[in-house]
């Protein structure tokens, strides 16, 4: 019996949120067909998942994967490196517009989104004593702000999610705790957009030597198939850094859901046949030594050391985005 294509699951996702997804409203005053509850699964083995049925724009997807690693916080330097999907929603969202958070950081500012989150995770903690203020700044921690009268000094140190999941993967690889996450509630009215996807965890495979990843999106704008692609491609570079093969994607969704006005063009999508996938490329990308080159290494990386190889796909689908 013939495998069936890697992408068919997503094209009966999509069928399936047509065929039985309940139309409700949302926050951008377009409403959506969605059903609860979903999962796709890919193995890097079968070919990266790129969608065939319509044009993947691949280099805004590895744009705003790689400005992440940076740690961007405005959309003119996603733009930079080829990604414009955070224009309208750093300079057309009504309610982020009207955000002291966004009038203070201007046009393009988009706050404490994935990249702030993912290489710069806030850990703030009190101290109740000059002991306790000086074992904090021994672990990295800086003094924000004191307290003379009450004794207490508050401490705040940065957490970079990405280098202690690498060194995790590369030191620890049967913990099961290896979680970046941009989930961050009380930061939420610093963001531009709460996190969609919002946790990814790494297992290895000790014996095979290749690195597995699932993760978790509270909203998928299924239509797109974009998450699909970032998930991929954060799990063949985390990957790569290793030493290790990538394995399978598993990718776990809460809110699956087709905006009405994008109906028509999943229509289309699901007439049209299947290409096989393409391949990813890393070879310009390094493979680490060890783990004490980890530090800096997510900024360094470029884009452009990651290329899809024979990708053929039908014509493009215009799917407007709702703000």
């Amino acid at each position: 019996m013939n495998k069936p294509h890697p992408m068919q699951q997503f094209h009966d996702m999509l069928a399936l949120i047509l065929a039985e997804g309940k139309r409700r409203p949302n926050r951008t005053g377009t409403d959506t067909l969605f059903v609860p509850g979903h999962m796709l699964k890919f193995d890097m083995a079968d070919g990266f998942p790129a969608i065939t049925t319509k044009q993947l724009f691949f280099k805004a997807a590895k744009g705003e994967l790689f400005g992440f690693f940076r740690g961007y916080q405005s959309a003119a330097q996603f733009r930079e490196i080829g990604c414009k999907v955070w224009d309208d929603n750093a300079n057309k969202t009504p309610a982020w517009l009207a955000n002291p958070v966004r009038i203070k950081g201007g046009e393009d500012f988009l706050g404490r989104i994935y990249g702030a989150q993912w290489t710069d995770w806030r850990d703030w903690r009190e101290a109740e004593s000059e002991a306790e203020m000086q074992a904090l700044l021994e672990k990295g921690y800086e003094i924000r702000a004191h307290d003379p009268h009450k004794g207490v000094w508050v401490m705040r140190r940065g957490m970079n999610q990405l280098e202690m999941a690498l060194k995790a993967i590369m030191t620890n690889p049967t913990d099961r705790r290896i979680i970046v996450t941009g989930w961050r509630p009380d930061e939420f009215d610093q963001m531009a957009l709460p996190p969609c996807h919002v946790d990814y965890q790494f297992l290895v495979d000790t014996e095979e030597k290749t690195l597995h990843l699932c993760f978790y999106q509270r909203s998928f704008d299924s239509a797109l198939a974009f998450n699909v692609c970032l998930g991929a491609l954060f799990l063949h570079v985390m990957a790569k850094l290793a030493g290790l093969s990538a394995g399978t994607l598993s990718h776990f969704i809460g809110d699956a859901h087709v905006y009405v006005n994008h109906v028509e063009g999943v229509q289309e999508m699901l007439r049209r046949e299947h290409f096989a996938q393409p391949s990813i490329d890393l070879s310009g990308m390094p493979s680490l030594a060890s783990a004490e080159d980890i530090p800096g290494i997510f900024a360094k990386l470029d884009p452009e050391s990651v290329r899809l190889v024979g990708y053929q796909h039908h014509p493009a689908i215009k799917l407007p985005m709702a703000a």
